[in-house]
Protein backbone atom coordinates (compact mmCIF):
# COMPACT_ATOMS: atom_id res chain seq x y z
CA UNK A 1 0.00 0.00 0.00
CA UNK A 2 1.41 3.51 -0.89
CA UNK A 3 -0.92 5.14 1.77
CA UNK A 4 -0.05 5.76 5.76
CA UNK A 5 -1.06 3.15 7.44
CA UNK A 6 -3.12 2.85 10.76
CA UNK A 7 -1.81 -0.18 12.86
CA UNK A 8 -3.43 -1.01 16.14
CA UNK A 9 -1.27 -3.28 19.00
CA UNK A 10 -4.13 -4.30 21.27
CA UNK A 11 -3.72 -7.18 24.00
CA UNK A 12 -3.88 -7.88 27.82
CA UNK A 13 -1.88 -6.00 30.20
CA UNK A 14 1.66 -7.83 30.07
CA UNK A 15 1.55 -8.97 26.45
CA UNK A 16 4.39 -6.62 25.02
CA UNK A 17 2.32 -3.88 23.35
CA UNK A 18 4.94 -1.09 24.08
CA UNK A 19 7.94 -3.04 23.37
CA UNK A 20 6.32 -4.24 19.83
CA UNK A 21 5.35 -0.93 18.95
CA UNK A 22 8.74 0.01 19.73
CA UNK A 23 10.28 -2.13 17.44
CA UNK A 24 7.77 -2.08 14.60
CA UNK A 25 8.36 1.70 14.50
CA UNK A 26 12.07 0.82 13.93
CA UNK A 27 11.26 -2.01 11.30
CA UNK A 28 9.53 0.59 9.43
CA UNK A 29 11.84 3.95 9.65
CA UNK A 30 14.58 1.32 8.68
CA UNK A 31 12.54 1.26 5.14
CA UNK A 32 12.45 5.13 5.93
CA UNK A 33 9.24 5.87 6.45
CA UNK A 34 8.00 7.98 9.02
CA UNK A 35 5.89 6.87 11.51
CA UNK A 36 4.11 8.16 14.50
CA UNK A 37 3.53 5.84 18.37
CA UNK A 38 0.57 6.74 20.44
CA UNK A 39 -1.20 4.96 23.42
CA UNK A 40 -4.68 4.58 24.44
CA UNK A 41 -5.47 6.60 27.17
CA UNK A 42 -4.08 9.67 25.60
CA UNK A 43 -1.53 12.24 26.69
CA UNK A 44 -4.03 14.87 26.24
CA UNK A 45 -6.50 15.53 28.42
CA UNK A 46 -9.36 12.95 28.64
CA UNK A 47 -6.56 10.96 28.88
CA UNK A 48 -4.29 11.86 31.62
CA UNK A 49 -7.85 12.28 33.46
CA UNK A 50 -8.58 8.18 32.63
CA UNK A 51 -5.12 7.23 33.78
CA UNK A 52 -6.18 9.00 37.23
CA UNK A 53 -8.94 6.91 37.40
CA UNK A 54 -6.69 3.73 36.35
CA UNK A 55 -4.48 3.61 39.18
CA UNK A 56 -7.23 4.51 41.62
CA UNK A 57 -6.50 7.80 42.55
CA UNK A 58 -10.01 9.07 41.55
CA UNK A 59 -13.26 6.83 41.67
CA UNK A 60 -15.54 6.87 38.86
CA UNK A 61 -18.89 4.60 37.69
CA UNK A 62 -18.62 2.11 35.33
CA UNK A 63 -20.22 4.21 32.68
CA UNK A 64 -18.83 6.89 33.22
CA UNK A 65 -15.00 5.03 32.33
CA UNK A 66 -16.66 3.74 29.50
CA UNK A 67 -18.37 7.33 28.35
CA UNK A 68 -14.66 9.15 29.21
CA UNK A 69 -12.72 6.36 26.76
CA UNK A 70 -15.01 6.87 24.08
CA UNK A 71 -14.38 11.09 24.36
CA UNK A 72 -11.00 10.73 24.80
CA UNK A 73 -11.03 8.48 21.20
CA UNK A 74 -12.83 11.26 19.39
CA UNK A 75 -10.10 13.47 20.78
CA UNK A 76 -7.35 10.86 19.59
CA UNK A 77 -8.59 10.62 16.32
CA UNK A 78 -9.36 14.25 15.64
CA UNK A 79 -7.18 16.40 17.86
CA UNK A 80 -5.54 19.20 15.09
CA UNK A 81 -2.15 18.17 15.96
CA UNK A 82 -2.20 15.25 17.80
CA UNK A 83 -4.86 13.47 16.58
CA UNK A 84 -4.47 10.07 14.19
CA UNK A 85 -5.89 11.88 11.16
CA UNK A 86 -3.81 14.44 11.19
CA UNK A 87 -1.14 12.07 11.78
CA UNK A 88 -2.16 10.07 8.72
CA UNK A 89 -2.47 13.28 6.49
CA UNK A 90 1.21 14.05 7.42
CA UNK A 91 2.32 11.09 5.69
CA UNK A 92 3.37 9.37 9.00
CA UNK A 93 2.41 5.58 9.55
CA UNK A 94 0.51 5.47 12.84
CA UNK A 95 0.98 2.43 15.46
CA UNK A 96 -1.70 2.95 18.36
CA UNK A 97 -1.27 0.99 21.91
CA UNK A 98 -4.94 0.50 22.10
CA UNK A 99 -8.53 1.24 20.16
CA UNK A 100 -12.09 0.87 20.82
CA UNK A 101 -12.03 -3.07 20.87
CA UNK A 102 -10.31 -2.72 24.31
CA UNK A 103 -13.51 -0.79 25.11
CA UNK A 104 -15.60 -3.33 24.18
CA UNK A 105 -13.11 -6.37 25.88
CA UNK A 106 -12.62 -4.39 29.61
CA UNK A 107 -15.92 -2.43 29.97
CA UNK A 108 -18.69 -4.97 28.41
CA UNK A 109 -18.80 -6.94 31.86
CA UNK A 110 -19.36 -3.67 33.46
CA UNK A 111 -21.64 -2.16 31.33
CA UNK A 112 -24.28 -2.34 28.33
CA UNK A 113 -22.16 -3.65 25.57
CA UNK A 114 -24.52 -2.33 23.24
CA UNK A 115 -24.08 1.22 24.61
CA UNK A 116 -20.12 0.49 24.51
CA UNK A 117 -20.64 -0.29 20.74
CA UNK A 118 -22.66 2.75 19.87
CA UNK A 119 -20.12 5.05 21.76
CA UNK A 120 -17.46 3.86 19.39
CA UNK A 121 -19.37 3.58 16.15
CA UNK A 122 -18.35 7.21 15.22
CA UNK A 123 -14.71 5.99 15.35
CA UNK A 124 -15.48 2.59 13.92
CA UNK A 125 -17.40 4.61 10.88
CA UNK A 126 -14.55 7.35 10.56
CA UNK A 127 -11.14 5.30 11.17
CA UNK A 128 -11.54 1.15 11.41
CA UNK A 129 -7.59 0.48 11.19
CA UNK A 130 -5.87 -1.32 8.31
CA UNK A 131 -4.87 -3.83 10.47
CA UNK A 132 -5.56 -4.93 14.41
CA UNK A 133 -2.82 -7.59 15.59
CA UNK A 134 -3.78 -9.15 18.71
CA UNK A 135 -0.99 -10.11 21.36
CA UNK A 136 -2.66 -13.22 22.71
CA UNK A 137 -1.41 -14.34 26.10
CA UNK A 138 -3.26 -16.04 28.96
CA UNK A 139 -4.38 -14.19 32.16
CA UNK A 140 -1.76 -16.15 33.89
CA UNK A 141 1.34 -15.22 31.67
CA UNK A 142 -0.41 -11.77 31.77
CA UNK A 143 -0.54 -11.51 36.05
CA UNK A 144 3.27 -12.99 35.91
CA UNK A 145 4.38 -10.04 33.91
CA UNK A 146 2.50 -7.31 35.25
CA UNK A 147 3.94 -8.80 38.63
CA UNK A 148 7.49 -9.05 37.04
CA UNK A 149 7.00 -4.94 36.37
CA UNK A 150 7.00 -4.14 40.35
CA UNK A 151 4.46 -0.98 39.63
CA UNK A 152 1.56 -0.47 41.20
CA UNK A 153 -1.46 -2.69 39.99
CA UNK A 154 -4.18 -0.74 37.73
CA UNK A 155 -7.76 -1.96 38.36
CA UNK A 156 -8.22 -3.96 35.88
CA UNK A 157 -5.18 -6.33 36.67
CA UNK A 158 -6.84 -9.33 38.62
CA UNK A 159 -7.00 -12.72 37.22
CA UNK A 160 -10.56 -13.45 37.32
CA UNK A 161 -10.78 -9.71 35.11
CA UNK A 162 -7.81 -10.54 33.00
CA UNK A 163 -10.40 -13.96 31.74
CA UNK A 164 -13.23 -12.03 31.00
CA UNK A 165 -11.07 -9.17 29.05
CA UNK A 166 -9.72 -11.98 27.03
CA UNK A 167 -13.03 -13.51 26.59
CA UNK A 168 -14.46 -9.81 25.61
CA UNK A 169 -11.88 -9.52 22.84
CA UNK A 170 -12.94 -12.65 20.93
CA UNK A 171 -16.15 -11.63 21.17
CA UNK A 172 -15.52 -8.20 20.02
CA UNK A 173 -13.86 -8.70 17.40
CA UNK A 174 -16.70 -11.03 16.39
CA UNK A 175 -19.58 -9.09 16.88
CA UNK A 176 -17.45 -5.49 16.19
CA UNK A 177 -15.03 -6.01 14.09
CA UNK A 178 -16.99 -6.79 10.97
CA UNK A 179 -14.84 -5.97 7.52
CA UNK A 180 -11.76 -5.25 9.67
CA UNK A 181 -8.39 -7.19 9.13
CA UNK A 182 -7.34 -8.68 12.99
CA UNK A 183 -4.47 -11.27 13.26
CA UNK A 184 -4.03 -12.75 16.70
CA UNK A 185 -0.82 -12.60 17.09
CA UNK A 186 1.16 -15.82 19.97
CA UNK A 187 2.80 -13.48 22.82
CA UNK A 188 3.96 -15.73 25.17
CA UNK A 189 7.22 -16.19 22.67
CA UNK A 190 10.60 -14.56 23.04
CA UNK A 191 9.76 -10.46 22.18
CA UNK A 192 12.10 -11.42 18.93
CA UNK A 193 9.59 -14.07 17.79
CA UNK A 194 6.91 -11.78 18.54
CA UNK A 195 8.23 -9.09 16.74
CA UNK A 196 9.30 -11.42 13.84
CA UNK A 197 5.19 -12.74 13.77
CA UNK A 198 4.26 -8.93 14.08
CA UNK A 199 6.32 -7.88 11.03
CA UNK A 200 5.23 -10.69 8.89
CA UNK A 201 1.66 -9.34 8.82
CA UNK A 202 2.73 -5.61 8.16
CA UNK A 203 4.92 -6.72 5.69
CA UNK A 204 1.80 -8.31 3.79
CA UNK A 205 -0.31 -5.31 4.67
CA UNK A 206 2.11 -3.39 2.98
CA UNK A 207 3.03 -5.52 -0.19
CA UNK A 208 -0.38 -5.27 -1.22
Amino acid sequence: MSRPLFIVVEGLDGSGKTTQLDLLKDQLQGLGQACYVTAEPTELPTGKFLRSIMRGEVSADNRTIAALYAADRLEHLFHPEEGILAKLAAGYHVISSRYYFSSLAYQSELADPNWIASLNMMAKRTLPADLTLFLDLTPEESLARISGRGEQAEIYENREKLVQVREGFHLAFQHFGEGERIRPVNAAGTVAEVADAVWSEVIALLEE
